[in-house]
């Protein structure tokens, strides 16, 4: 008879787990719960309900029986590990903390939890300790990319002496860069040997690290201050309005003529000093339906202030780039809807204000808050790993659209399927872009 009851419980685990990977969730949660009444000590079943509440967004119920898993088996680890990643995204950040190390109490070679506070911690900027918690995941699996990739982000805006083997690349290749004063480095043999001497030290910290399929193409220069435009993007995707912060964001925009000229302009960027140390970046250009190529931008609060800045670095840009330079408002992407938006000129009949009636409809727009996001510092001098990689990219990019500047330096790059496939539906647009 018992037999016959375990070979029961048995079956109807199975087809509830069937009907969980199919989707089936009705009919899943339903099978769960008889298993549940006919054996109440089951932490499989109270994890796998977990798992469904989760992909039906009620985190409450999902968290209900995750801690029921976890009390009917104490060492069931991975409860706790989800437990701690709805925590995290809700901003409980310390409940996050707790969990997963429960999970490296129970079991130290979880690569997951490591990687998770690693994780919680950058967001909290407890960055010493995200840097221990993503090399012991290093240690235990080398070639983690996330690891690998969380640790190269954290070393863009955090400083360590810590001896693992990538964070001395990464400090190796800062004092690359800091050889040169600021108008030799600009000059094609340097940029030439400090690319290939990059790509030496990388070659010595991991044979392997062209393969880490690393996605970033643009570099920046940060400020702590969030901008949080992942946020307004939101509010102009869901109702077609422009956030009110955004009415104050002007950009200086350069577009230097060739991927010579915008790795010079990186290191301009780089060397910059701004009394307001202004947030900027350099990147190319892979929306499809926005045109330029090659751009830098700097992240301004007023149109006043854009044209202060520019008027201190144009005598700087001109000595050693190719450019087109303009003071734009905002993003590209709201000028299709609302074209007077790109008006600057105040004293314009046209000039665009923020519309008082998108204050409550802005309001009423609810945007999950993203508790995963990092708390940034001010972007670390010289260049990184990350900067590196970016360039590879923008010189796979010049590849990609005819521009044959990038054989003046002499550096072979290494190939980057990311950008290949970006390019796939643009390649001809963007060739004739440079062409003319």
């Amino acid at each position: 008879m018992k037999e016959n009851n375990q070979l029961n419980v048995k079956k109807l685990f199975n087809s509830a787990f069937q009907n969980q990977k199919k989707k089936n969730f009705k009919i899943a949660i339903s099978q769960y719960k008889k298993l549940i009444d006919i054996n109440p000590n089951l932490a499989l079943v109270y994890y796998n309900l977990g798992l469904i509440y989760e992909q039906l967004e009620e985190t409450e119920v999902a968290k209900k029986n995750y801690k029921k898993s976890v009390k009917v088996d104490p060492l069931f680890f991975h409860s706790y590990n989800n437990l701690g990643i709805l925590f995290q995204k809700q901003g409980e950040k310390e409940k996050a903390i707790d969990n997963f190390k429960k999970v490296i109490e129970i079991n130290s070679r979880y690569i997951n939890a490591y990687n998770n506070l690693g994780l919680v911690y950058s967001s909290l900027g407890h960055y010493k300790e995200a840097v221990n918690s993503f090399i012991k995941t290093l240690e235990l699996e080398k070639n983690n990319s996330l690891a690998k990739k969380s640790l190269i982000y954290l070393l863009t805006y955090y400083s360590t002496n810590n001896n693992h083997p990538l964070i001395i690349a990464n400090n190796n290749l800062k004092q690359i860069t800091k050889k040169f004063i600021f108008e030799d480095l600009l000059k094609i043999k340097n940029l030439s040997y400090i690319l290939k001497e990059s790509y030496k030290i990388m070659k010595n910290y991991d044979h392997n690290f062209e393969n880490l399929e690393f996605t970033e193409t643009q570099s920046y220069r940060r400020n702590s201050l969030d901008l949080n435009c992942i946020r307004h993007h939101e509010v102009f995707n869901n109702s077609n309005i422009i956030a009110k912060f955004c009415f104050n964001c002007f950009k200086i925009q350069i577009e230097p003529s060739n991927v010579i000229d915008l790795i010079k302009l990186f290191f301009v960027f780089d060397r910059l000093e701004l009394s307001k140390n202004n947030q900027r970046k350099c990147m190319v250009e892979l929306r499809k339906e926005v045109s330029g190529l090659y751009k830098g931008i700097i992240y301004c609060s007023n149109v006043e202030e854009a044209k202060n800045i520019l008027e201190d670095i144009t005598p700087l840009l001109n000595l050693n780039l190719k450019y087109k330079v303009s003071i734009k408002r905002g993003c590209s992407e709201f000028y299709k809807s609302f074209s007077n938006f790109n008006i600057i000129d105040k004293k314009d009949i046209n000039f665009m204000d923020y519309p008082k009636k998108w204050e409550k409809i802005e309001q009423k727009i609810k945007i999950k808050k993203n508790y995963n996001t990092i708390k940034i510092n001010n972007t670390v001098s010289g260049m990184s790993i990350s900067d590196f990689l970016v360039i590879n990219q923008w010189l796979n990019y010049a590849k990609e659209i005819g521009d044959q500047s990038y054989k003046q330096i002499g550096f072979e790059t290494f190939n980057s399927q990311y950008i290949s496939e970006k390019m796939i539906n643009q390649i001809e647009f963007r060739k004739k872009e440079f062409k003319y």
